[in-house]
């Protein structure tokens, strides 16, 4: 095990000069795709996903304040085999798209209020596909049609469901109810005769923010610094996405696959080309695969919706990047989005099977002709004001830090 470890490190050592000269080689074409990436981060991520880590920062740290009926206690408790306060992060993520539920799940985590095994199983079932980009991006720009946007939507959400309630059940078994309600006498103030207790608890929390003051500028600066890793993940994966196609790794694939499948369909081959890409990224996969012409719609639909379950190496990267030192499990991810995305898939086929839909494209090039190049200075000085609160942010958690000893 030890000299198969050795061989790996060596064997990256020699791969990234191998890297370096197909950069150089294939220069002009990378840097398109990286600046290419730097304006979707401009244009759409980030102003997309700000808003929402800013929100989910400011929420977590009264999150024992909130109270949920019973029913949706015992559903969440039963159903998904979480603790009931994790309801809003699923609810945000469903909303909001990856990976926002995977810094609420971090937040939760640094505070004590999961551990590392209830933050594993929660990652796969809060980090879904946005919205915005299954019905704005995929429906109206790629298919042409708000319906077909809506529909992946919904499936998107059943099949999400489905694969929470599976992966419940695969992941673990218990919910821990009684460290929650230690957490919240904690963070109300009782229990004052346990001071052990007290200490215990207080030791993987971070410092309560005693006002909006400090809680509003610490929200910013992590969001700030969140967008810009995300940034980061993104043109890493469409620089290598894009020079796994110059190289023609996608070809071979599709090649090698259509050649043990003993057919020489060249359809095939540019299918399961595109389809590759979609595991890698989801954004040039959907648009790889929407261009097919030789694949009927039911076919393109459901590959899609399996690319918004599973989310692509490019988002899971992006999960276990905010979680490091967490101690959670890649494969409950893993295991999580696939199943959601074949869940989705299936359902997906089946749905239009049943219900057949053709794409309508009379007004649909409204949705491409969007210009948001004003945003990118907006969005630019955002993120530079935002991380000027740094110092604040320290001193802050400083004083915090103080009054907590």
């Amino acid at each position: 095990m030890r000299n198969l470890g050795k061989l790996c490190k060596s064997l990256v050592l020699y791969f990234f000069p191998f890297i370096a000269i197909l950069l150089c080689l294939f220069s002009k074409e990378t840097s398109n795709a990286a600046r290419n990436a730097v304006y979707l981060c401009l244009d759409v991520v980030i102003p997309s996903l700000f808003p929402f880590f800013v929100l989910s920062r400011m929420i977590v740290p009264f999150i024992s304040g909130i109270r949920f009926p019973g029913f949706l206690k015992k559903i969440t408790e039963r159903f998904f085999r979480l603790p009931y306060y994790t309801l809003i992060i699923i609810f945000f993520g469903f909303i909001s798209g990856y990976p926002n539920g995977a810094k609420m799940t971090r937040d939760m985590f640094d505070r004590g209020l999961l551990d590392s095994r209830q933050a594993s199983r929660l990652l796969p079932v809060a980090n879904n596909c946005s919205p915005l980009f299954i019905v704005g991006t995929v429906g109206a720009c790629l298919f042409k049609s708000v319906k077909l946007g809506m529909l992946l939507l919904l499936i998107h959400w059943v099949s999400g469901v489905i694969a929470a309630f599976i992966i419940g059940r695969l992941a673990g078994s218990r919910v821990c109810n009684g460290n929650y309600g230690k957490i919240v006498d904690i963070m109300h103030g009782k229990n004052q005769n346990n001071s052990q207790a007290v200490k215990n608890g207080r030791k993987n929390m971070a410092p309560d923010p005693e006002s909006l003051s400090v809680l509003i500028p610490l929200s910013v600066e992590e969001a700030a610094l969140l967008c810009i890793k995300v940034s980061g993940y993104i043109i890493l994966f469409a620089v290598i996405s894009e020079l796994l196609a110059r190289l023609g790794i996608f070809t071979l694939i599709g090649s090698v696959a259509a050649s043990l499948l003993a057919s020489e369909n060249q359809g095939l081959q540019e299918f399961i080309a595109a389809f590759s890409k979609g595991i890698i990224e989801i954004t040039s996969g959907s648009q790889a695969v929407s261009s097919l012409k030789d694949t009927s719609l039911n076919i393109q639909l459901s590959v899609v919706s399996l690319f918004f379950g599973f989310a692509g190496f490019s988002v899971h990267t992006q999960i276990m990047g905010i979680m490091k030192g967490t101690g959670c499990k890649y494969r409950v991810l893993f295991t999580g989005k696939l199943l959601h995305g074949i869940i989705a898939g299936i359902i997906s086929f089946l749905a239009l099977h049943v219900m057949p839909m053709t794409v309508q494209a009379s007004g649909a090039d409204i949705a491409q002709g969007i210009g948001l190049s004003w945003t990118r200075p907006v969005v630019l000085l955002i993120l530079i004001l935002s991380l000027a609160v740094g110092p604040y942010r320290v001193s802050s958690l400083k004083k915090d830090s103080d009054k907590v000893r």
